[in-house]
C-alpha cells in the first residue's frame, strides 16, 4: 500500500516537472519576442514558487523511501531530479543576465539616439544659416545635342551630331576594319557621348556660379549702402559733438558775464571766500562730469561705428577680390589654345569632325577653377581616358 502511494506521488510529481519543463519553454520563448518586463519578474517569482514546492516534496519522498528501505533506485531518480533543477536555476540566472545586458544596450542605443538627433539639428541650422550652391538642371531642346548646339553657334552648320554618331556606330560595326580601328570608332563614339554629358554638367555649374556672382555682387551693393549710411552718421556725430563743445563755450561765456554784472558782484559779495570757492569747485566739477558723460557716450558710438565699418569695408574688399579672382579665371579659359594642341610646323593642320566638335567645346566653354586646381583640358582628358578604358575592357572585337 505504501509503495503504491509512493509510486503514484512520483508518478504526480513526474507530471508536474513536465508542467515545469513547458512553462519554462513557454518564459523561453516569451523572452525571445517582446520584453515585458513586469510579466518576466511574475514568471520568474512564480517559477522560484514552484522550484521551492518540488524541493519540499523532493525531502518529504526522500524520508519516506528512507523510512521504508526501500531499493536506491528512487533515491538516484530523486538526485537526477534535484540535478535537473539546480541546471534550471543556473538557467534562470543566466537570463537574468542577458536581462540586463539587453537593457544596457537599449540605454545606449537610446543616448547614441539621442545624439544622433542633437547632430542633425546642429547640420540643419549649418545649413541654413551658410547655404550652398544650388544646383539647376538645364534640358537642352529635345532632339538636339549640346553639341549640335555649340556648332552651329560657331557657324559650323556643316555637321549633323546625331548623323555623325550614327555614321560611328556603323564604322564600329564594319567587319572590313582591322581591329585598331574598331577600337579607334569606338573611342571616339564614347568621347562624344561623354562631351555631351560634361557639357550639361559645365551648363550647370556655369549658370550656378553666375547667381553667385549676382549675389555676391548684390551683397557688396548692399554694403556699400551701409558704408555710406556709417560714413554720414560719422559725420552727423562729429558735427554734433563740435555745436554741444561750442554749446558749452558760450555757456561759460554767459556766466561769466552773469558775474560780472552788479547783481552778480552783490551776490558775491553776500557770500563768504569759503563759499565762493565751494561754490566754483562745485560748478567745475558738475561741467567735468557733464563733459566726461558726454565724451564716453560719443566715444562708445564712435567705437562701435568704427567696428561696423571697418568690417564692411574688409567684406567689401573681399567680394572685390573674389570677384577679380573669377573675371581673371574666365579670361585665362578664354584665352587658353584649343584641346587638341598645334599642329607640327612640316605640315598643314587638318581637322576633321571629330576635332571641330571639341575645339567648339574648349572655346565656347568657360567656368570658374580655384587656385592649385588642375586646368578644365587635364580633367577632361583624365575623365575621358579613365571611361574610355572601362568601356574597352568591356567590349569584345570581331
Amino acid at each position: 500500500m505504501i509503495r503504491e502511494e509512493t509510486e503514484m506521488r512520483f508518478h504526480q510529481l513526474t507530471m508536474e516537472y513536465q508542467a515545469l519543463q513547458r512553462a519554462y519553454a513557454l518564459l523561453q520563448e516569451q523572452v525571445g519576442g517582446t520584453f515585458d518586463a513586469e510579466k518576466e519578474v511574475k514568471t520568474r517569482e512564480q517559477l522560484q514558487a514552484e522550484l521551492i514546492l518540488y524541493q519540499t516534496r523532493i525531502q518529504d519522498l526522500e524520508c519516506v523511501l528512507s523510512q521504508q528501505g526501500q531499493d536506491m533506485k528512487w533515491i538516484e531518480e530523486k538526485q537526477a531530479l534535484y540535478q535537473r533543477n539546480q541546471e534550471l536555476i543556473e538557467k534562470i540566472k543566466h537570463m537574468e543576465t542577458e536581462e540586463s545586458r539587453l537593457k544596457n544596450e537599449f540605454q545606449d542605443a537610446r543616448d547614441q539616439n539621442e545624439l544622433l538627433e542633437f547632430r542633425i539639428l546642429e547640420l540643419e541650422e549649418r545649413e541654413r544659416r551658410s547655404p550652398g550652391i544650388n544646383f539647376h538642371d538645364i534640358h537642352f531642346c529635345e532632339g538636339i545635342s549640346p553639341l549640335q548646339v555649340y556648332c552651329e553657334a560657331d557657324g559650323v552648320t556643316d555637321i549633323i551630331i546625331t548623323e555623325l554618331m550614327k555614321k560611328l556606330d556603323i564604322l564600329g560595326d564594319n567587319a572590313n576594319l582591322s581591329n585598331e580601328e574598331q577600337v579607334v570608332v569606338i573611342h571616339a563614339r564614347t568621347v562624344l557621348t561623354l562631351a555631351e554629358r560634361w557639357l550639361e554638367n559645365i551648363e550647370v555649374t556655369k549658370t550656378a556660379l553666375a547667381q553667385k556672382r549676382m549675389d555676391i555682387e548684390s551683397e557688396k551693393h548692399v554694403f556699400s549702402k551701409q558704408k555710406g549710411y556709417l560714413d554720414e552718421e560719422l559725420d552727423y556725430r562729429k558735427q554734433s559733438m563740435a555745436q554741444a563743445h561750442k554749446r558749452i563755450l558760450e555757456l561759460e561765456a554767459m556766466l561769466f558775464n552773469a558775474l560780472q554784472q552788479d547783481a552778480g558782484a552783490k551776490m558775491s559779495e553776500m557770500l563768504s571766500d569759503d563759499e565762493r570757492e565751494t561754490l566754483r569747485r562745485a560748478v567745475e566739477q558738475w561741467k567735468r562730469g557733464v563733459m566726461m558723460e558726454l565724451r564716453e557716450r560719443d566715444s562708445q558710438i564712435l567705437r562701435e561705428r568704427m567696428e561696423m565699418l571697418q568690417h564692411s569695408q574688409q567684406r567689401i574688399k573681399e567680394l572685390e577680390e573674389w570677384i577679380a579672382a573669377q573675371k581673371r579665371q574666365i579670361k585665362e579659359l578664354e584665352e587658353k589654345p584649343s584641346f587638341f594642341g598645334h599642329s607640327s610646323p612640316g605640315k598643314p593642320e587638318q581637322f576633321t569632325g571629330f576635332h571641330i566638335v571639341f575645339y567648339i567645346v574648349f572655346k565656347r566653354t568657360g567656368f570658374g577653377i580655384q587656385d592649385g586646381s588642375q586646368c578644365p583640358e587635364s580633367l577632361f582628358e583624365d575623365f575621358f581616358t579613365r571611361e574610355t578604358s572601362q568601356l574597352c575592357c568591356n567590349t569584345d572585337f570581331r
